[in-house]
Order: structure tokens, then sequence, then C-alpha cells
């Protein structure tokens, strides 16, 4: 189909155009012609780069244009909103306001009902739904990103409840490079399907064991080494390869190996671009042999490293200033990060119960990301066969089928929240309303097993009233009580809040951070640390030692929570090192940690320590304890000692400028307001712009400074710092 077929407003097809886009693939002209133009409910299944993205778009903005109201795009990762935020913007140009929402759970944002189109994560749509945002009402159109992720245990059911409660009040648009068993989703969804293998960069698969590469279409090449030799013979024709392995050291291991022989092929200018790129990133344990990799033009990439740092080397890369990517399998998961060559490495990991193979789906999400349209002919997809049999690789992973999809709503943790959800946020009053909305889900239409659906529903129910979430009246009507209303807007698990609830009588009497922190950490919400092996005694002798200071006891030895108390106790401690100003370099350090872990657990932290406030408010608090909270809280969020708390209120002010003042002798706001600018300046990290800011936000009036430093609210004429410092 030309742009030009299109049976779309002129408008849109003049944005397609000035990408340099004539022609739609084979699939998006099937998918356009599905009747999703028209408003009927559409399951896309086809594979990575293949223009899922263009097809939304197309169809979003058609929408809108047409009928007005609003398009929401769900995605599973924050990075994922960020990027497809900046794609959507595009669309600017036609009047269309583009926002991206990820984050604060308690929030009805209202603001949101100023735009069009609003990219959010599954979680925090699902969390404006419970809170009723009024703009969700003209929602017309639902896109569902990476569908296929229904079937993840964490995540999965969350999305499930989004499309059970949008479908008939919204049109659905869902879409995967790799579902098993589309066309039952489709039939849930009411929608048209449209599966195709079609890619605009051909595919080559194969199987690499002890030197020789076995094809998918019976060519066999042979080279000498190991599996590495396949990245090296990638760089040497002038290409990229991205490597998937099992865990975080394999993926530091191999950048470091490969390093040394990438490198060798690099030109002098490349060389110096590297160099400045490694400059750019701050020193701590994860980041020094980050910088030893990407010294040959190699870098790795997994949870462990920081936003800041992903970010940095996806962009690189995407710029051809890093040749090789060593990752884990998160980098799969809906980056737009291709490559010519990908080398999957491991196809087991190790799970609970030992080692198991990977899922077929989740290989061809990492082959998916084999060749770069415009730039590759074709990509090139290659399972390593370390110790395994190369022939059973082969017909799992190349020739095989990805799973099926199944309903992760049996998840007892996910169900407990939803059950909530829907009492206390979406009207339902009985039981029968309840199991109607249930039997709704892609639970139900799968398993076609309404016993079971009602008798886990029913212990929900009985959980919830046992524990003060809700309760019956006299006609078996259900009542939400504040508790249950609250613990369901703070998106927590019931769980959570039950810990919540019991623990207030213990931290009244004896309040402390240890306790508070041990308590966050035991809910079902928090993602603990794990203590390792050689660390228990350690932790288990220091819960001993201040036992009096935790909220909840220590288990029987033999105990299955055991060792989930010392993690407990471990992930407390990391806590308590960042509020009393530890170095986070000391941090990674003592915990054997990185700082991608030490970033979800403060994130987790500062949610789960605001969320321990707001149940505390209905307990009828007490004011001293409820400022100690508060306190807390603050220090958590700025990783502070009690006495910096006034100066990091103050914007740009973090933990180190802050403690530089403090330091310095400016140990209040009322120290710097009568402090000279030059004394101020002359603290490491205070430059000219953090200055500005801190005065603006004190309405202070930039005038003469005399002996008494600042006059607040002078009359002079005002000057910029740049201005009175000439």
């Amino acid at each position: 189909m030309k742009v030009d077929e299109l049976p779309v407003d002129e408008r849109i097809k003049r944005v397609i155009r000035e990408r340099g886009i004539e022609e739609l693939y084979p699939p998006q002209a099937e998918a356009l012609k599905s009747g999703v133009l028209e408003g009927k409910n559409l399951v896309l299944a086809i594979p990575t780069a293949s223009g899922k993205t263009l097809v939304s778009e197309i169809v979003m903005v058609n929408k809108l244009l047409r009928e007005g109201g609003k398009a929401v795009y769900l995605v599973p990762l924050k990075a994922l909103a960020e990027e497809k935020y900046r794609e959507f913007k595009e669309w600017e140009v036609l009047g269309l306001r583009v926002a991206a929402t990820t984050g604060d759970y308690d929030s009805t944002d209202e603001w949101l009902g100023r735009y069009d189109i609003i990219v959010a994560t599954a979680e925090k749509f699902d969390s404006l739904l419970r809170h009723g945002s009024g703009w969700i009402r003209d929602v017309r159109l639902v896109v569902a990103d990476e569908v296929h992720l229904i079937g993840s245990y964490d995540r999965g059911a969350t999305l499930e409840m989004i499309l059970t409660h949008m479908l008939g009040r919204a049109q659905i648009l869902a879409l995967s490079a790799t579902v098993g068993n589309a066309e039952e989703l489709a039939e849930w969804l009411n929608a048209e399907l449209v599966v195709s293998e079609w890619r605009p960069v051909e595919l080559r698969k194969g199987v690499f064991s002890h030197g020789e590469l076995f094809w998918e279409d019976g060519r066999v090449e042979r080279f000498s080494g190991s599996w590495e030799a396949l990245a090296v013979d990638a760089v040497q024709k002038g290409k990229q390869a991205l490597v998937f392995v099992n865990t975080r050291r394999s993926a530091e291991k191999e950048a470091i190996s490969l390093s040394s022989k990438i490198g060798r092929l690099l030109t002098k200018p490349e060389k110096r671009v590297l160099e400045d790129l490694i400059s750019s990133i701050e020193d701590n344990p994860t980041t020094e042999k980050l910088k030893r990799a990407l010294k040959g033009g190699v870098a790795f990439h997994h949870a462990g490293l920081g936003r800041s740092e992903r970010t940095l080397i996806e962009d690189a890369f995407r710029e051809g200033v890093i040749k090789v990517i060593t990752a884990t399998p998160t980098l799969s998961a809906g980056i737009n990060l291709p490559a010519f060559r990908v080398i999957i490495r491991d196809t087991k990991r190790y799970a609970d119960f030992g080692w198991t193979d990977i899922p077929v789906l989740e290989i061809q999400q990492m082959m998916g990301r084999a060749g770069r349209p415009k730039y590759d002919k074709v990509g090139e997809a290659i399972v390593v066969a370390r110790t395994e049999d190369p022939k059973k690789l082969f017909e799992k992973y190349i020739l095989g089928k990805p799973e099926k999809l199944f309903s992760m709503l049996a998840n007892e943790q996910a169900f407990r929240s939803q059950v909530l959800a829907l009492i206390a946020n979406f009207g339902v009053k009985t039981f029968r309303e309840l199991f109607d909305f249930l039997s709704r889900t892609f639970y139900a239409y799968q398993r076609k097993d309404t016993m079971t659906l009602e008798y886990k529903a029913r212990g929900i129910v009985s959980f919830l009233i046992e524990n003060g979430f809700v309760e019956l009246d006299s006609e078996e009507r259900f009542v939400t009580l504040p508790l249950g209303r609250r613990t369901s807007q703070l998106y927590i698990d019931p769980l959570t809040a039950k810990k919540f609830k019991e623990a207030f009588p213990k931290f009244e009497k004896n309040p402390n951070p240890l306790g508070v922190f041990q308590l966050i950490a035991s809910t079902p919400d928090m993602a603990v640390i794990n203590a390792r092996r050689r660390e228990l005694e350690d932790y288990l002798d220091f819960a001993y030692e201040y036992e009096d200071m935790l909220y909840l006891g220590i288990p029987y030895y033999e105990d299955s929570r055991f060792q989930g108390f010392l993690s407990q106790i471990k992930t407390a401690r990391i806590l308590l090192d960042w509020i009393n100003e530890v170095p986070e370099t000391r941090i990674y350090e003592t915990y054997g940690i990185e700082p991608g872990d030490l970033y979800r657990i403060l994130e987790l932290a500062d949610w789960l320590m605001y969320s321990l406030i707001e149940i505390y408010k209905l307990f009828n608090p007490k004011k001293d304890v409820m400022e100690y909270l508060k306190g807390l809280h603050l220090r958590l969020r700025h990783g502070v000692r009690e006495e910096l708390l006034e100066l990091v209120k103050l914007p740009n002010i973090g933990r180190k400028r802050a403690r530089a003042l403090y330091n310095a002798g400016f140990k209040s706001v009322a120290d710097i307001l009568a402090a000279k600018p030059g004394e101020l300046l002359s603290v490491e990290g205070i430059g000219l712009k953090i200055l500005e800011g801190i005065y603006k936000h004190l309405g202070v009036e930039l005038g003469r400074v005399d002996g008494e430093g600042i006059k607040k609210g002078s009359k002079r004429r005002r000057r910029t710092l740049d201005a009175f410092f000439d």
C-alpha cells in the first residue's frame, strides 16, 4: 500500500512522507485494512522492526482527528515510555498534545486531561483507573505494546485487568512480536488478528558449536576460536553485535574479554571518541569495569547500571561509537536497539529451584533484535551451544514456536490487590458483581474453570473482611472501609498494609529507623537485596544485637522464612547507611550491589515510606510519631542525617551539596541569607546557577551586597548574578 492510498486525513500522510516513507510494509498494510481504522479491535503480531509502532501512530492520530477524545499507549518499562514519548511528539505539528506519565501512584494526574496522546506504564495507568481520573472517560483507544507480557508472572495481571476494564469502553490495539496463541488472545479481545513472519530485513538463524556455525538453510561456516569470534567477525565487517548472557557478572566479564579483541580493530579517531565517552561517566565499582570495556568499543548493559549509564550506552551504540554490547535479557524487552548480529550465549538461567531453559518466546525476542532496517539487508541471530546438544537447540529455538501465553491472575499477590481495587475503586457491591467482572478476564476465558475462580475470589474476600479492608452490610453488600480505600489508592498489596497496621503499636513505643526499614523490607512490595550465604552469620549477629529495635521478630533458624528475614536485615542496613550519608561507592562495596540495585530499592522504599505514613494517618496517629516518620521519609528521600533536612529542601541541593554547605558553616536557610554570594560560591558544588536557583526559591531580590549579605525585598534595580559579579 502506498502512503497516498491510506484512507486517513491528508495531514497524517504528509507527516509520514516527511519521514521518507512512501510505501507501507505488507503487514502494516494488512493491519490497516483489517477494520482497525474503522474502530475494530486488533491484535497485531509481527516481527520486531516490521513497523508496529507506525501502525499504532496512524490508528491513534486518525482516531483523534476524526473523533476527538484521547489515546493511551501502554508500555512495560519507564525507558520505553520516554522513547515513545519522544517519537510521538512529532504529531504535535497537527495540534495534538503528547504526554508521558510513569510514577507517583497516589495521584489522579488531572493535568493529563489537557493532552491527547498519553504514554504510560501499565502500573501507572492502573493506578489512574483506581483514582477515577476524570479524563479517562474520554479515552477512545488503548494501545497495549508488548502485549505478550500478559503472561509475565509479576506484571501480567495488571495488563490483563486494564484490558478487561477497557473492553467495550475503548478500542483496543494489542501489539507483540511473539505470541504463541495469538488467536486465543484475539478471541478474548473480540479483535481482528494479523499475524505475519514478514520482516523488512531478512533474519538468518543458526546454531554455533565448537567453531562451526550451522545455518537453518543447511550452510555451515567455520570460525577459529570460541563464540567470541562471531562478535569480532561482525565488527571486522563494519557491523555491530549484541551478545545476550544470563547473568550480570557474565555480561561484565565477557565485555572486558571482548574489549581487548575488538579494541585492535578500532581507528584512532574512534578511540578518541571513546575516551570522551569514558570521561563523562562518574566513578563507582561498576562503572570502573564499564570504562575498562569501553576502551575497546565494548559495553555491558544490565539492571545494575544506573539509568544515565544505560541511556549513554544505548545512545552510543545507536551512533556506532560502541561496537558490541553484552547484555542480560532485559535489553530485549522492547528497547529499540537492533544490531546486525545477535549472539545468544546462554539458553539456561538459574531460577528458584535450579537451572532451567529460557522460554522460546524470550529467545525469539532476543533474535528479533538482529538486522537494522535501512542499514542491513540481512540480520543474523546465532544461538551458542556451549555444553548443550546443538541439534536440540536447533529444534527448540530455531525451528520451534513460542510458548502459549497464560493468564497470571493466578498470582495471589496480584489477584489480592485487583479484587480489593474492584470493590474499593470500581463500585463492585456484591460477590455476584465481582464474579461477573472476573468472568470477563483472560483467566476466565482461557481456563473456563469458574469453580476455581470463584474459590480463589472468595478466599481473597475473606482475607479482606478479616483484616479490616472491607465489611458486609446487612444485605450482604460490600462496604469499603478507609483502610481498603486508601490501600488500593496507594497501589500497595493489602498484605503490605496489614503488616503496617500490625506494626503501629510497636513503633509508637519505639520509633527508630532500623525497625521502620525492616518493616518496609518485609513487605511483598519491596524488592530486597538477597543476603549471600557467607553473609548470613553477620546479619544474624546484627539482628540479635539490635533485636529490641526490630518490629518483626527473628524466626527460628529452620523456618523457611529465615534467609528471607536476613535479606530484609541486609536491605534495612543499606537504607540505614544511606540516611547516615555513607558514600555510595562504599555502599556498593560493602553490600556487593551496584548503582541500579541501590536506585531500585531507594525508589521502592520512598514509595513504601509514603504509603506507611498515609496508612498511619487512618489510625489516630500520635503527633510526635507522625513528625518522626515524615522526617525519616525526607532523610530517606535525600540520603542525609537529620541536621541537613532544612538544606535539602532547597532546589538542586542533594546530599553532597548539603553536607558541603553545612561543613562550611552554612547550617540553615538563615545562614545562607546572611552570607555573601562569594562565600557561598566558594563551597564545593555551588555554582552560579545553583545559587541563583536558591535565591529565587527563597524569594530573594538580587540586589547590592554589603556586610550584612543579601537584602531580602530590596527595591534596588534587580540584576542577574552574572551582571553583579561583572
